[in-house]
């Protein structure tokens, strides 16, 4: 048995995770003291408003020592966990909310000197929009503050168009439309230093899976991506967590999104929080008896002693066994409907990715 795992397993804790999307659970029966939350028919997919259900608070209070493991944060979970005095495996939303806020990330990681594609923040009118053509060129990306799966990301080569998909005086981040391909990483702050797996390649805008060309329907390891490229991901994920994580005190699991085009990195966005992957990926660190970055974020949260060999976890990073892909269809409303995942790689091409049309009718069965 994995020696966290054991430490976990004994701690004597009962961790909670909180699912509102049958999509994002994780099956961990190695663990008997973690307890996934789910109901289906929640009038709000909301993990705040389940944690907050009476039937579901009698189910943990039953039990001893519990731990609410949510997917994200929220104030609601905060309150309730304070409540009732309970562990909160999560950051602070006063942390996480500004590094999801796709605009203040911008100017956190520009003020930071970290790599991303230029921009332009301001509210959104037709001179602003002019502006960021003369600048940026006739075809635009434009960028709300939140979303999910893609749908605070819009291109538009009009101002008629854009103001007819985004409120008008809307704040919004102007950038040019790129040709490349997009990586991510999963990662975990502890508190003897971060732990981040290979660069993942993301599915994104493949038509077979949704009508969004910004939505993110999967994504594989290895990435195909050359060693250089994975280089720059790698520091630049270090420099990012060094300069803006550390000093806010952040702690445990997060995701960063890539850019790659004419052979730049641009570092796109942060999943302050459990990620999309996190599930899957996973699984394919237990089937490489590696211990879990998921593991590390759950003991990060509790009071437990345990030890890292952080030199001996980082070399994940180059690990050639992590092979896996997966697959997400999304609906018109970018909800995922179906997924299919596999310790093997989809696709043999970077850019453009061709996904193999066995492997496609098998998805869709």
């Amino acid at each position: 048995m994995n020696k966290l795992e054991n430490i976990l397993k004994n701690s004597g804790y009962h961790f909670f995770f909180l699912v509102v999307d049958k999509f994002l659970d994780i099956d961990l029966p190695q663990l008997d003291n973690f307890h996934s939350i789910y109901e289906e028919n929640l009038p709000v997919k909301n993990s705040g408003y389940l944690l907050s259900q009476e039937k579901i608070q009698n189910i943990i209070k039953s039990s001893s020592n519990p731990v609410i493991v949510p997917f994200k944060a929220s104030a609601k979970i905060e309150f309730l966990c304070q409540k009732y005095n309970w562990l909160n495996a999560s950051n602070h939303p006063k942390i996480s909310r500004p590094l999801e806020d796709k605009v203040k990330f911008f100017e956190t990681c520009k003020q930071e000197k970290l790599p991303v594609i230029p921009g332009i923040i301001s509210t959104l009118s037709e001179d602003s929009f002019l502006k960021a053509q003369s600048e940026f060129g006739e075809k635009l990306v434009i960028q709300t503050h939140f979303g999910w799966a893609g749908n605070s990301t819009f291109f538009s080569d009009s101002y008629q168009n854009a103001k007819n998909i985004i409120p008008q005086s809307s704040r919004v981040k102007f950038s040019p439309l790129l040709q490349g391909y997009s990586l991510l990483n999963n990662c975990c702050l502890t508190r003897q230093g971060l732990i981040q797996s290979p660069p993942a390649l993301q599915y994104t805008g493949l038509k077979e899976f949704t009508q969004n060309p910004f939505a993110t329907v999967g994504r594989q390891w290895p990435s195909l991506a050359p060693p250089e490229i994975q280089e720059k991901v790698r520091q630049i994920t270090s420099d990012f967590s060094k300069k803006v994580l550390e000093p806010l005190n952040y702690r445990g699991f997060f995701g960063l999104d890539f850019m790659v085009s004419n052979n730049q990195v641009y570092l796109l966005e942060c999943n302050p929080r459990l990620t999309a992957s996190f599930a899957f990926y996973t699984q394919i660190e237990l089937r490489n008896q590696l211990t879990p970055l998921f593991y590390y974020h759950l003991a990060e949260f509790t009071n437990l002693d345990y030890e890292i060999n952080i030199s001996e976890e980082q070399e994940r990073f180059n690990n050639p066994n992590i092979i896996g892909s997966e697959l997400t269809k999304r609906n018109s409303l970018g909800n995922t409907i179906e997924k299919y995942n596999d310790f093997d790689m989809f696709t043999k091409q970077l850019d453009p990715i061709v996904i193999d049309k066995n492997l496609l009718a098998k998805f869709s069965k």
